[in-house]
């Protein structure tokens, strides 16, 4: 999540005064770095940081604000070919290519894709992208998802119709129309990133 202009000044101004102290700074003490008259602004930045995942503290101690810290990390995610009939599409035998990534969670909940076709175009992901899929087996109308239709592996907006879930193309080219689907509907996963072929 990105933060604010005055969110990265608190940030600062606690390692500024981390650093002075050899301590964790107090709410007063920040508070009278910038010069505010109340606690309560210094309160709104650190409980918005906190949210953010950047800053941490200990309940009811005055010096326990600590900076997270951000490793990044790169995994080794599959690259996955054709689907095969019948196989599943994290079989095995269907990698092609593995792709230094960073991911959020589990690693091994996650694979790429290369886009065919057009379909999706006006989404953002054109012919010879990459797209990297979370998998899971559900969800929420307007996500994009990877559905498994017969044998045929295929990149859709998910969305719930009268009786029915519709794969609707997202795309500039007419003659995608959108897919109703009737019976159980077997999601591979979601999209959750794009790189672009270009």
């Amino acid at each position: 999540m990105e933060l604010t202009k005055k969110q990265k000044e608190v940030l600062s101004a606690i390692k500024e005064i981390s650093s002075k102290k050899r301590v964790s700074p107090t709410l007063n003490e920040i508070r009278d770095y910038f010069g505010y008259k109340k606690i309560s602004s210094v309160q709104r930045h650190t409980e918005a940081l906190k949210r953010k995942g950047v800053l941490t503290s200990d309940k009811y101690q005055a010096r326990s604000l600590r900076i997270k810290k951000t490793i990044s990390k790169k995994f080794s995610i599959p690259l996955l070919g054709s689907i095969a009939c019948g196989q599943p599409i994290l079989a095995i035998q269907n990698i092609t290519a593995y792709i230094p990534f960073e991911v959020k969670g589990d690693p091994k909940e996650y694979f790429f894709l290369r886009a065919i076709g057009d379909s999706m175009n006006k989404a953002g992901i054109d012919d010879g992208d990459l797209v990297l899929v979370k998998s899971q087996p559900n969800a929420e109308p307007g996500d994009k998802v990877v559905a498994l239709i017969g044998d045929d592996a295929t990149i859709k907006i998910f969305k719930n119709g009268k009786n029915c879930i519709i794969l609707e193309p997202k795309s500039y080219n007419t003659k995608h129309k959108p897919i109703y689907i009737f019976d159980d509907l077997q999601i591979q996963g979601i999209v959750k990133h794009v790189i672009r072929n270009k």
